[in-house]
């Protein structure tokens, strides 16, 4: 059976992890930044989980005699949430608002970069070294999960000399600070380069947006582009929805396409595809769309407001969802443009007589 790692050896492994990312986000380059911004966002998970099982294990040893803090779904909950195991270990370290507001930005911008291949080259740098900043914060903070926790013997540390540690006995909590100072060495960005690089980020992707489009719809009013807008945020939103509802007439579809048309009647195939429609468009009317034409204006009245914030929070955040908002046009004007095309390509092919 293999040993488990040791506390020390824990602790070191957390601080290689993010001196591998200060060494990449100094270093620069998209592919560095993205990537320091993936393990930032892992280093930072794996010490709030540490901090919560040490609060399941206080509870489970507690709880005989008190009421219990984390209940079997709550601590379901919280092991599958990154939010859920922040907003605890916030509460029970009191981690500054802007730390905790930006381990929860990061962490969605983490996600679209790793799971959908969506992030914006131009503001990674600044990103990341946000983030190597927020998770030297949470080292400092939490002691990377082992605060009150003494490390070391008889020998010096090999590794903490970097560092100007050179005690045998190593006390967490004050090494923790040690390194986190080091680690955010000409590492922190001013703040006027910060909002300079929001500011251009939301100027360019606005300006995209609205040249698309007045491709796709040169003559229209707002409220031909808010149908397209909202049709698409549906699909995004419900994107299981169609393949429910058209069961039925895509198995038609397959009898026809298989050879067996004379097995499917006219008025059979148009009642399936009338049921189907009529029940979709039912629910797409019902849809509260939160994207809508006039929300581009919104933005850019925002773009002056975010030159002007005080502090790293506040433009961290307003530039967060003038991100989400920009997104979502992204996804909606890219994804009509691409169908308009096929439309286009396959009424040229029929008109050739494909």
């Amino acid at each position: 059976m293999l040993k488990d790692t040791d506390e020390l050896d824990q602790f070191r492994i957390t601080v290689q992890h993010l001196e591998s990312c200060r060494d990449l986000v100094l270093e620069g380059g998209e592919a560095r930044c993205r990537a320091a911004l993936i393990i930032l966002d892992h280093v930072s998970e794996v010490i709030l989980y540490r901090i919560i099982n040490q609060e399941y294990e206080q509870d489970d040893m507690f709880r005989k005699v008190i009421p219990e803090k984390y209940p079997p779904k709550l601590r379901r909950q919280i092991r599958h949430s990154f939010r859920s195991k922040l907003e605890v270990v916030t509460k029970t370290h009191k981690l500054p608002v802007i730390v905790s507001k930006a381990l929860t930005i990061l962490h969605d911008y983490r996600n679209a970069t790793y799971h959908h291949d969506k992030h914006n080259p131009v503001v990674l740098p600044v990103l990341a070294r946000i983030a190597l900043v927020a998770a030297a914060d949470l080292l400092a903070r939490t002691a990377a999960g082992f605060s009150n926790t003494g490390f070391g013997g008889q020998t010096e540390v090999e590794w903490l000399r970097r560092y100007g540690l050179t005690d045998s006995l190593i006390w967490a909590d004050t090494v923790a600070k040690a390194i986190a100072n080091e680690l955010k060495r000409d590492v922190r960005p001013r703040l006027t380069t910060v909002k300079e690089a929001f500011v251009a980020d939301v100027q360019t992707r606005l300006a995209a947006i609205c040249k698309m489009l007045a491709e796709l719809f040169p003559n229209s009013r707002s409220e031909v582009i808010d149908k397209m807008l909202k049709r698409y945020e549906f699909r995004r939103q419900r994107p299981e929805l169609e393949s429910t509802l058209s069961e039925t007439f895509r198995t038609l579809n397959y009898k026809i396409a298989a050879g067996h048309g004379d097995e499917v009647t006219r008025e059979e195939y148009d009642a399936a595809e009338t049921e189907f429609r009529t029940a979709y468009e039912l629910r797409l009317e019902k849809f509260n769309q939160t994207c809508r034409h006039r929300d581009l204006d919104s933005i850019r009245d925002q773009i002056e407001p975010l030159t002007n914030e005080k502090n790293f929070r506040a433009a961290l955040v307003r530039y967060s969802t003038l991100d989400k908002l920009l997104a979502s046009f992204e996804q909606s004007t890219y994804r009509c443009y691409i169908e308009m095309e096929w439309a286009a390509e396959m009424q040229a092919d029929i008109a050739r007589g494909k």
